[in-house]
């Protein structure tokens, strides 16, 4: 799904919208990464957020960890949504396959054990999908 302003502005309100395209223009977008179909970012707010948007063939998915409860998209969504269809984004997936070719096994389940130790939230993530 191609995202541009007009998709953008039809999932939240105005004041929403502009209040993203604010935050956007202050440099509020910390990180900003794409792999596959995905499109993950932090933005400063009153906290640091993190952002998902995940890119299907007709719908978008969009999830923020701030704690608005408004209709549509938070205007941190909105600024990520507005980067992404301001500035293509290179999609990491080609260089982490490339990489994955020449890791062996023992290093690589050393890898996801050190990762899996630091993040809880994947390592739940693992053990439902493969234990």
């Amino acid at each position: 799904m191609n995202v541009d302003e007009a998709t953008i502005q039809e999932r939240c309100t105005d004041a929403v919208f502009e209040r993203g395209v604010n935050y956007r223009e202050e440099g509020r977008i910390q990180r900003l990464d794409w792999f596959d179909d995905c499109v993950t970012a932090t933005v400063q707010g009153s906290n640091l957020y993190h952002i998902v948007v995940e890119f299907g063939e007709r719908i978008l998915d969009t999830r923020c960890t701030c704690p608005y409860d408004g209709s549509g998209d938070c205007k941190h969504v909105v600024a990520v949504l507005l980067e992404v269809a301001a500035t293509p984004l290179r999609d990491e997936r080609e260089n982490v396959d490339a990489v994955l070719v020449d890791v062996s096994a023992k290093d690589l389940r050393a890898f996801v054990r050190d990762v899996l130790v630091e993040h809880v939230e994947l390592r739940d993530q693992f053990l439902a999908r493969f234990g």
